[in-house]
């Protein structure tokens, strides 16, 4: 078991380097909302994820990739909750960045809707149910039991999230940096283009 856990994690280190729809949401939210936003964003992200795992213990991701009707209705949730995001940021007039409060700490709306993009997106992307649906199976054998499919499913939010986590530090810390409003809109316009091409490419998905 240990082998594979090791294997599983290094090939876990690799997928999450590679961005997606979560750490594109997780920089927008750093430079719109600041560095608590943003963590916002990644904790609904890990929420989501530990919600994908203790299905995916249940059974459910595995009937949900198997049957193509449900598959697909996640797929274009998914896809169309992206281009939604990235309609409002793409043609949206008014971009304003947040500001603190008076008393220096972070407003709760903004941490809230961070959490809620998080959550949403990573709950609709087809891409996680894959993971705990095909991809955890394969380290795991006959006799293994629910627990270390879940401790896998654990590993897998845990390595997503300290990405997350190391984006909204960054991109937290830039914002901070970046006084030229038309900068940083226009950055946050670049964002909104690149969720855009996820959500286009989750339609033009074939099924498998």
């Amino acid at each position: 078991m240990a082998s594979h856990v090791l294997a599983f994690t290094v090939l876990v280190a690799v997928l999450v380097a590679v961005p997606g729809p979560a750490v594109v949401l997780t920089m927008k939210n750093a430079l719109v909302r600041g560095r608590p936003a943003a963590v916002a964003t990644a904790c609904g992200v890990l929420v989501a994820d530990l919600i994908w795992a203790t299905a995916s213990v249940a059974g459910l991701t595995a009937l949900l990739a198997a049957s193509d009707t449900a598959f697909a209705l996640v797929r274009v949730a998914g896809a169309l909750y992206l281009l939604y995001l990235a309609g409002k940021l793409i043609f949206s007039k008014g971009l304003p960045l947040m500001q603190p409060s008076a008393e220096g700490s972070p407003r709760s709306g903004g941490l809230l809707r961070g959490f809620r993009e998080g959550l949403l997106c990573d709950l609709s992307n087809p891409k996680t149910v894959l993971v705990f649906a095909s991809v955890i199976p394969q380290f795991l054998s006959a006799t293994s039991s629910p627990l270390e499919g879940l401790l896998l499913g654990v590993i897998f939010a845990g390595l997503g999230f300290g990405s997350l986590l190391v984006y909204a530090v960054v991109f937290g810390a830039a914002r901070s940096l970046v006084s030229n409003a038309r900068f940083t809109r226009n950055l946050l316009r670049g964002s909104g283009a690149a969720l855009g091409i996820f959500g286009v490419a989750l339609l033009r998905e074939s099924p498998a």
